[in-house]
């Protein structure tokens, strides 16, 4: 049961969930959660918590404890309102903003990064992703870690400053803003007030850390930032892999290569047997840190590791020692690595990851021939690489390093940072340090050392009686003055304990050993055991493993302090080598025996060897050389420094010592400084007339020596003295008068540079001792005169660089002047210390040397920079002097110094006015102060801000100082800071101020001068120029503009207004105020921040322009421009405050003018340019519709300016559809087709208004679209129709435009023609090109250019065989419809053609449109969308590939026509298409070979304009669907075959390479079709008795199928004939296989000959000629029959004037199938037929499509009757889907031959433009008439015959009605004979053959050529007929067949040729 709920407690009101929740599953109560998301708890019960989301507190529930981490927060109670407020850390909260921000751009790079893969940035974006995602892992870690509650308060602000560095770092990489913090890592807000207020004080702080953060990346990576940061670096060594079984010792020191020398001390690890520690605590803990490593050490310093062998001497492992034999050690190998290598690894690893990264070191050791006495310059010898010298080992033996770092900083704060590394050691901290032999860089006073380091170098024994020489062991021990042993005083090196005796290594049999080996000594700084009284004792002997030594021992010493208690100097020391003649193994002297005795060969005066006592003997040839390096703080080894600090003592000699301070190094002066200067005050105190000056010379000296950087450490200790110490109250005196005399005297000073730089120091001496002494005396005169004296002293200061100044010195007082104003401010007035700081300032002399200048403005800065203008009076005080000679400094005074000298002068100005006008924002910005800053900067700054802008080469950073002092000066100024300075003005002036005010400001606005990631300068910079542009339009608002009055006055007003209008405009459009583009984070920032200022200005901008009034018209259409891109800006309240002013401006244009059509034509122009740029949106042009339309339809609105607005409106929105639509697609990867399609409607668009610059703009947009893609055919209509626009008689010329010079408009035509030209013969159309060819040709003859003209025609002619020769693929075009919402308007449900590219199948183009259009899916069915996609809020693509609708051309008609030429023309210039589905009526399956059920459903399409054209992709304007019956899908599939055999016969008579294989392929599957089984089939499905007898009305298709097959058989003879004599030998087995099934082909089809009348060995050739046939014959019959033999349904399909997206209308409904024809309609009367034919002049009344374009190759050629043959042809479709043609007569030539005769499939429809035969010509009289109308009712008796009941096919009819014929071109010709071969008319005897058969074989006539001899047998049988008295039956069949494809004229002189 649970408990009652409460209130949760205050600290537990805010969580986190840290587990997901689905809380709405278990209980409709409880709240669900998801991972991170943050909750509000405001009761809690047991175990649950009640609460509610922070994103959706609307919803309340509850949630179990365990699942929310509780954070703190605060609850605020107000009324009944409870408000929660989360505690975080700023850092903390900023990190998880900043996570999820990343986040999504993180995502976006990866997504973008793979979808440019092939991009040339792939590897950078790759890298990107890398990093960032680091970067956020080391985010996260470090959050973690600081979540976890374990570390202490200062790891913690370590943490957070490390997140910040690595935001910022992410930052920069993502290119985001850059976010300002403090020196906490505190990003700092420059808003501090609720009403969105920046802070005064934070303008140019906030600019300051944008710069020094900017400043700081530039320099990221250089050492010139870090330089005189000590470097440390930590080495830590995990395990050593040797086979040699004896334990190891592993010295580890810095090496300096350059400069050949150990630079540290040494760092011991000792390991066993194993490579292991030998303390088994330090496993993986054997580390150090190498302190005190300087930045030029860093480039040439390698870690040397030498490994020595601890064991008996001798290596051989047979050799057994005895039972106690001694370790020593002995020199075995070494490694080294290279720090520079690691350089920049080591420092991106600094405090960042504890990553233990493993490094394998090699390890080298000496040559086997090389003795061991040269291991000591191994390391050099392996890092030169001279291999002779020494060996590698194995790879399987190494050192193995387990880490490597670098840092940066003091030694403490690096030990606080990284306290993993100082604490969890096993050793003693100070253990793990390992120091630099000598002082640092650096010193500092807190390191106090006393180290003393001996290097054991070489030495040199005797070889003595023995035959091998010594093994060497050298111990050293420490022994104070009574020759006890110091215990612990040697570190033989760091990590390992001190010992009381250094053991060397031993170089095995070597009498001149080298060691180079270091140790410490370390010693207290006082007493017995101290420096001073201890001395070194080094002892000799041999080492062997037995430990017996018969040799006598030697020993050598050496003090550690000179007689004068000076310690001993630094270097070399040869020491001499003593013997004992007692040969004692142990050292038994006393130090008395030896301590008097010489130590240094330096000092002893013996030549040989010689015997100092019974027991000690000393060696002359023998010595032991040592280097020693003494560190220490406390003892010094100068004997001078020692004298001057006991002067007192050395009295006689004070003159000496005092001058040989100056030789005194810096190290030794800096221990000991406390005492010097109290020596050196006590001198001048006591002796100051001998040695006042000399005193006075050692004080600067040695001041100038802590001005060092490297001591510059000391100076806060010389300062400790001076406050604490410092005692002399009457040094001030005597030090001023000395300054005077100097200065007085500069000229023989030769310090006087030292003094000028010693001058803080001795002020603050003279002002202390100064203070002593007035503390010290009761009466205060004295101090009158000092402060005269002090300025005595200034007086001559400022005479010494005025009256003579002298570069270097006047440069070093200027440096280190204002040095002295602190301490004059303790004992002067304010007003007399700003007075000695004007008059030294007023005395620098004017000059234009660029040191003196920096120097001088180096001084001010200082003095800026100090506590002076802290004060108000000072600040008062100085602000005049300062403005002063800053404007004299920033001035443009055309210097000619140079440039980069300006420069840097300006910049030193700039950063002393930034320091002044923090000091007054943040101190004096209520007082006066800011007025007298006002009036000299303002109008200088506006001016500088203009120069810089305006200049040649701009400087970016001074430009910034510019406008960063001017906004934080405009940032202090209030409406009386801007009142006052204008109010002096007239108004002349006040109108050049605000011009230029204005100006800037525009300046400003349009080209920022902040980096784009500096976001909070830049919104700082637009918040204070809206301020300020409010307060400047109060004034401008009384300056109106005047339509009377001077006109340059005027100009002025107007130039004004403009200026603040553009200025307005220029501030609203700004890119960093476009919040739109920003993401979320961000633009809620800003607008919290700072509101959206662009609504502000917008409402200023309209309020100054509705105060012009009428006044608007001035302006009118200037600004329309202007306001209109105000209007695009994405803020809905800125677009309601503006598009009125529109209407307002044209109503007062209109009032004025009478109409608006300037501001028409601006908006349309500015419309086309604004949009393509990306700004507007389909919201604002419903907004600017509905606004402007509502303005003119007002009801008290003028009649002409409401019809003529409305119109506008219109125009307007239109134009707005037509851009936005052009610019979705543009903005596209892909969108070639659609972005084509926007053009030409904007094309249309402007081609209405007449607007011919932006007709030809985007006439030249779509053409170069075109090209870009390489659709040359498509560019050359496009260029068409510029070209169009010019002509030839026009001489004027015409601007430049895009590529085209200026030129003349006669010339700019040819030269687009001969564009239009070379693009056309690139797109292969030459038949295209020869129109342009001709009117050129025209144009140069008339111009007499010949050469041009020569040249044409060459090019032409070339044109002409190209059709012939070269290879052209037929084009191939593609349906393509757009379904779904989501497209965009203009295709949105709309279908298309899309011509497609050379070899493209459905694939490709589906794949080209899937690109364009990546969200569209596939619909994979032919047939029309329901509603159900049309209406979907998705993309859907129907894509297939359709046929041409291949019409009769007029200009084929009667001509031989080659193939290539109509197979072009098949594919071009078409505008209706062809789509086929197969279906069988039955509703049963399809089946390939099941021929008599399978119908074709076909849907012919027919689009606005022909194809190819300006478009590839063309929209469709009507459909209509038919349907096509078995038999005819039968004959259509067979003329294709023959088509494609004869295609083939023509591509193998030219010789192509590759035509005999296509030829014998397409045969092959002709004569041996396996797949379909070829005629069989046909025959089964078409030829049978049960198929004639249900379809009595195909019986003319089945004789037309007969025929066609029966020409296939002849067709694929020739295409045999033609492989026989292109193919090879290799091809004689296909040939012979061809052949034979073509054989049986043959046989197969002679039934169909004999049914036909003819013979089994007669060829036919009525459907055969020299021409190819064209595919059309089967389509035009089709159309011309289907009404009679088919049962067909039409759905014509319109593209209503609405648009309606492709909406499908019915025109009329399906008709019904008419009835078979009667024998009346199958042959029709000879003469009605001819009478049709002569008064054929039109068709009924059909609806027309738009007419279609068509080549005028051929358009002035003659035809019969006079009519040219026209190109275009009219064509209407009727509503049983059949077509009406026009087509050309044949040409009857002079020997009445009938030319070319285009002899269709079917009988052709009468044409319009036939011409009847001459009247005048009686040759068809009545009565021949009559004979003919006998003769065709007495052969119908034979005809029916010819259909026995056996089943055989009648001949069939070729009569039709006159509305059932269609028009076709046939490759048919008929060429009778001349008159004079027609035989006389003579009687002849009765035919043999049956009238039929003899009809039937003359019907050649009219399908085929007459070859010769045919034409003569068949003159024969004519003359035999009529002789037998049969010719008018024959004569009556002949001319009946004739009617049918014959026109009147060439009828009627084939009958007068017969009857003759």
């Amino acid at each position: 049961m649970m408990g009652r709920w409460s209130p949760a407690p205050n600290e537990n009101c805010y969580g986190v969930a840290i587990f997901e929740y689905n809380g709405e599953q278990e209980h409709k109560q409880c709240l669900s959660l998801e991972l991170g998301e943050r909750v509000y708890i405001y009761e809690e019960c047991d175990a649950w918590y009640r609460g509610c989301s922070t994103s959706k507190q609307h919803i309340k529930g509850i949630f179990p404890k365990s699942y929310v981490k509780i954070k703190p927060s605060v609850r605020e109670v107000v009324g009944n309102q409870i408000t929660i407020i989360p505690i975080e850390d700023p850092i903390t909260e900023e990190a998880k903003s900043v996570l999820r921000e990343w986040h999504e751009q993180w995502k976006d790079l990866f997504t973008e990064t793979y979808k440019d893969s092939q991009k040339y940035n792939y590897k950078a974006s790759i890298d990107l992703f890398c990093s960032i995602k680091g970067i956020m892992s080391d985010i996260i870690k470090c959050l973690s870690s600081s979540y976890l509650g374990v570390l202490g308060q200062n790891q913690l602000e370590e943490k957070k400053v490390k997140i910040t560095q690595f935001i910022d770092n992410g930052n920069q990489l993502l290119n985001l803003d850059l976010v300002p913090r403090d020196e906490h890592g505190n990003k700092v807000n420059p808003v501090t007030c609720s009403d969105r207020t920046p802070d005064q004080k934070r303008v140019l702080e906030l600019y300051g850390i944008h710069k020094k953060e900017n400043t700081m990346r530039a320099q990221k990576g250089s050492d010139a930032a870090r330089h005189n940061q000590p470097v440390h670096l930590f080495l830590g060594i995990c395990q050593c892999v040797l086979l040699n079984q004896t334990p190891l010792e592993v010295y580890a020191t810095l090496y300096n290569f350059e400069k050949n020398n150990m630079i540290s001390e040494r760092f011991l690890a000792p390991l066993t047997r194993y490579g292991l520690p030998e303390d088994r605590e330090r496993l993986n803990d054997i580390s150090t840190v190498f302190t005190d490593i300087s930045r030029e050490d860093l480039s040439n310093l390698y870690i040397i590791l030498r490994y020595y062998r601890k064991g008996p001497v001798k290596t051989d492992p047979n050799t057994k020692g005895g039972a106690h034999s001694a370790l020593y050690l002995r020199p075995l190998g070494l490694s080294y690595v290279s720090v520079k290598t690691y350089m920049d690894t080591l420092e991106s690893n600094v405090g960042v990851r504890a990553d233990n990264n493993i490094i394998r070191l090699d390890i080298y050791t000496l040559s086997k021939d090389k003795s061991e006495n040269n291991f000591s310059e191994l390391h050099r010898k392996v890092i030169m690489g001279e291999k002779a010298q020494f060996q590698q080992l194995d790879r399987t033996q190494g050192l193995h390093i387990f880490n490597m770092k670098l840092f940066t900083g003091p030694l403490e704060l690096v030990k606080q940072q990284n306290p993993h590394i100082f604490k969890k050691s096993s050793v003693p901290p100070e253990n793990m340090i390992t120091r630099k032999l000598g002082f640092p860089a650096v010193i500092n006073p807190t390191d106090q050392r006393n180290d003393l380091y001996i290097t054991l170098k070489e030495a040199k024994f005797n070889k003595g009686s023995k035959k091998a020489e010594r093994n060497v062991l050298v111990q050293v021990s420490v022994r104070d003055s009574n020759g006890r042993e110091v215990k612990g005083a040697i570190s033989r090196g760091t990590g390992e304990p001190t010992v009381d005796v250094y053991q060397s290594s031993v170089i095995y049999h070597c009498n001149s050993p080298y060691w180079d080996e270091t140790f410490r000594i370390n010693l207290p700084d006082h007493g017995s055991y101290s420096f001073a009284n201890c001395h070194l004792l080094f002892t000799f002997r041999h080492a062997n493993d037995k430990n017996k030594n018969k040799d006598k021992p030697g020993f050598s010493f050496l003090p550690l302090a000179n007689p004068d208690e000076t310690l001993i100097s630094d270097g070399n020391h040869k020491l001499i080598v003593y013997k004992d003649t007692t040969r004692n193994a142990d050292f038994r002297h006393q130090v008395s025996d030896y301590l008097p005795l010489v130590s240094d060969y330096s000092q002893s005066q013996i030549t040989k060897d010689t015997k100092i006592s019974s027991e000690i003997e000393q060696k002359y040839s023998e010595y032991l050389e040592i280097c020693s390096v003494f560190c220490s703080s406390k003892f010094t080894q100068n004997s001078n420094l020692k004298s001057l600090l006991q002067w007192e003592q050395h009295e006689p000699r004070l003159g000496e010592i005092l001058g040989s301070v100056h030789r005194i190094p810096g190290e030794e002066l800096v221990k000991f400084l406390h005492q010097i200067f109290e020596a050196l005050f006590m001198i001048l105190d006591k002796k100051d007339t001998e040695y006042g000056d000399i005193v006075f010379n050692s004080i600067v000296f040695i001041i100038c020596t802590l001005a060092d950087h490297k001591f510059e450490h000391f100076r806060p200790v010389l300062d400790n003295y001076i406050t604490t110490y410092f005692f002399h109250t009457q040094v001030y005196i005597k030090l001023l008068d000395r300054l005077k005399i100097k200065v007085e005297n500069h000229e023989a000073t030769e310090n006087i540079g030292n003094i000028m730089k010693a001058l803080e120091y001795l002020f603050k001496f003279i002002v202390q001792s100064s203070h002593l002494h007035s503390q010290a005396s009761t009466i205060d005169r004295s101090f009158n005169k000092f402060t005269r004296s002090l300025l005595e002293f200034f007086d001559k200061l400022n005479n010494m660089i005025n009256v003579h100044p002298n570069r270097l010195t006047t440069a070093k007082t200027l440096k280190y002047f204002p040095h002295t104003i602190p301490e004059l401010n303790k004992i002067l007035p304010l007003q007399t210390t700003c007075q000695i700081i004007s008059n030294f300032i007023d005395a620098v002399p004017v000059t234009d040397e660029k040191e003196i200048i920096r120097y001088k403005l180096a001084c001010v800065f200082d003095i800026v920079k100090g506590e002076i203008l802290d004060d108000p009076e000072g600040c008062d005080l100085l602000i005049p002097l300062l403005m002063r000679h800053l404007k004299m400094h920033l001035k443009d005074d055309n210097s000619t110094r140079e440039t980069e000298e300006v420069r840097k002068e300006k910049s030193q100005a700039v950063e002393i006015l930034t320091h002044i006008l923090i000091t007054v924002s943040d101190k004096h910005s209520n007082t006066g102060i800011v007025r007298k800053i006002v009036e000299p900067l303002l109008e200088l700054l506006f001016r500088l801000v203009c120069q810089a802008d305006k200049a040649a080469t701009v400087d970016m950073d001074l430009a910034r100082d510019y406008v960063s002092c001017l906004i934080a000066l405009l940032n202090l100024m209030n409406d009386e800071h801007y009142t006052s300075y204008m109010a002096p003005m007239n108004e002349k002036d006040l109108i050049d101020f605000l011009n230029e005010v204005f100006l800037v400001f525009k300046d400003l606005v349009k080209s920022n001068v902040y980096p784009p990631r500096w976001i909070v300068m830049s919104m700082l910079q637009s918040y204070v120029v809206l301020n300020s542009i409010i307060f400047f339009s109060k004034a401008l608002s009384k300056i109106p503009p005047q339509v009377n009055g001077p006109q340059d006055y005027m100009c002025k007003k107007k130039q004004l207004w403009e200026n603040f209008f553009y200025l307005c405009v220029g501030f609203i459009t700004q890119e960093s105020l476009q919040l739109e583009e920003f993401r979320e984070t961000k633009r809620l920032k800003i607008a919290g921040q700072y509101g959206d200022m662009r609504s502000e200005m917008g409402q200023e901008m309209v309020r100054m322009l509705n105060k012009l009034g009428d006044n608007k018209k001035i302006f009118v259409p200037d600004i329309v421009g202007p306001f209109l891109e105000v209007t695009l800006v994405p803020l809905e309240s800125l677009r309601k405050e503006v598009i009125p002013i529109f209407f307002d401006m044209i109503e007062c244009y209109h009032r004025d003018r009478g109409n608006f059509e300037i501001v028409e034509r601006e908006v349309i122009d500015k419309l086309d340019v604004l949009i393509s740029r990306g700004k507007g949106d389909t919201k604002y042009s419903l907004l600017m519709y509905e606004t402007l339309l509502k303005k003119f339809n007002s009801p008290n609105i003028n009649k002409s300016l409401h019809q003529n607005g409305v119109r506008f409106v219109n125009s307007v929105k239109l134009l707005l559809e037509h851009l936005l639509n052009f610019r979705e697609v543009r903005e596209g990867d892909h969108h070639s087709e659609a972005m084509m399609l926007c053009i030409v409607n904007l094309l249309n668009f402007y081609e209405e208004l007449n607007r011919h610059e932006m007709y030809q703009r985007y006439i030249w947009k779509l053409y170069t679209s075109h090209l870009a893609q390489k659709n040359y055919v498509e560019a050359a209509f496009t260029l068409e129709m510029y070209a169009s626009k010019l002509q030839f008689t026009d001489s004027s010329y015409m601007d430049t435009f895009e590529d085209l010079p200026k030129e003349r408009v006669q010339q700019r035509k040819a030269r687009l023609y001969e564009t239009i030209i070379k693009h056309f013969e690139e797109g292969k159309s030459f038949e295209n090109s020869f129109r342009f060819y001709k009117d050129l040709c025209d144009y140069y003859e008339l111009m007499f250019d010949y050469q041009q003209l020569a040249g044409m025609l060459n090019r032409q002619a070339n044109g002409y065989t190209s059709i012939l020769n070269c290879d052209r693929n037929p084009h191939s075009y593609f349906y393509v419809g757009f379904y779904g919402q989501g497209f965009p308007a203009f295709l949105r449900n709309k279908r298309f053609i899309y011509s497609g590219r050379e070899y493209d199948r459905v694939g490709s183009v589906l794949t080209r449109f899937q690109e364009q259009f990546p969200r569209a899916s596939l619909l994979n069915y032919t047939s029309e969308p329901g509603l159900d996609a049309k209406e979907s809020p998705e993309q859907h693509l129907q894509i297939y590939m359709v046929t041409c609708q291949i019409e009769e051309r007029e200009e084929f008609a009667g001509r031989e026509v080659p193939i290539k030429v109509s197979v072009f023309w098949d594919t071009h210039d078409i505008s209706s298409f062809l789509y086929d589905k197969r279906f069988n009526k039955s509703g049963g399956k399809i089946k390939d070979d099941d021929f008599a059920n399978t119908w074709l459903e076909r849907s012919r399409f027919y689009t606005v304009e022909p194809l190819p054209s300006k478009l590839r992709l063309v929209e469709i304007a009507r459909l209509d669907i038919t349907e096509i019956s078995p038999i005819n899908t039968a004959i259509e599939a067979m003329e294709k075959k023959n088509r494609e055999v004869r295609v083939l016969i023509d591509k193998n008579k030219s010789g192509k390479d590759d035509g005999a294989k296509q030829l014998s392929m397409c045969i092959n599957g002709t004569v041996d079709a396996v797949v379909q089984g070829g005629i069989k089939k046909y025959e089964e499905a078409f030829f049978t008795e049960e198929y004639f007898r249900n379809n009595p009305h195909d019986a003319d298709n089945i004789v037309y199928l007969k025929r066609i097959i029966i020409d296939q058989v002849e067709v694929l003879q020739d295409g045999l004939d033609i492989y026989e004599k292109v193919c090879g030998e290799q091809s004689k087995g296909l040939r012979d296989h061809l052949a034979s099934r073509h054989d049986k082909m043959r046989q197969d089809t002679n039934k169909y000959r004999r049914e036909l009348g003819m013979s089994p060995g007669t060829p036919y050739r009525s459907l055969r000629s020299g021409t190819l046939a064209s595919t059309s014959s089967t389509l035009q019959r089709y159309n011309s029959t289907l009404s009679r033999n088919m049962r067909s349904r039409t759905s014509m399909v319109s593209l209503t004037s609405g648009g309606g997206g492709g909406e499908l209308e019915v025109l009329s409904s399906a008709p019904t199938p008419p009835p078979l024809p009667s024998r009346k309609d199958v042959l029709p009367d000879p003469a009605a037929l001819i009478r049709d034919r002569r008064s054929a002049a039109g068709t009924p009344d059909q609806p027309a499509l738009p007419p279609k374009k068509r080549s005028s190759i051929i358009q002035n050629s003659p035809t019969m009757g006079g009519s040219p043959l026209k190109r275009d042809s009219t064509r209407s479709i009727t509503s049983n889907g059949s077509a009406d043609m026009t087509f050309s007569n044949t040409s009857i030539n002079n020997d009445n031959e009938i030319n070319a005769v285009s002899v269709p499939s079917l009988p052709p429809r009468p044409s319009k433009s036939l011409t009847p035969p001459d009247t005048n010509n009686n040759i068809l009289s009545g009565s021949t008439l009559e004979i003919i109308s006998e003769t065709c009712d007495s052969l119908h008796a034979g005809e029916t015959a010819l259909l026995s009941p056996g089943g055989k096919c009648r001949p069939p009819s070729y009569a039709a009605s006159a509305s059932n014929i269609s028009t076709s071109s046939s490759s048919s010709m008929l060429r009778p004979r001349s008159q004079s071969q027609v035989p006389p008319t003579t009687p002849a005897t009765p035919p043999t053959t049956p009238p039929a058969v003899l009809a039937q074989s003359t019907m050649s006539l009219s399908i085929g050529k007459v070859p010769p001899k045919r034409r003569k047998s068949l003159a024969k049988i004519f003359a035999k007929s009529k002789k037998n008295g049969t010719v008018r039956s024959d004569c009556r069949y002949n001319c009946f067949l004739f009617a049918e494809i014959l026109d009147p004229q060439s009828l009627s002189l084939l009958l007068f040729a017969i009857l003759r």
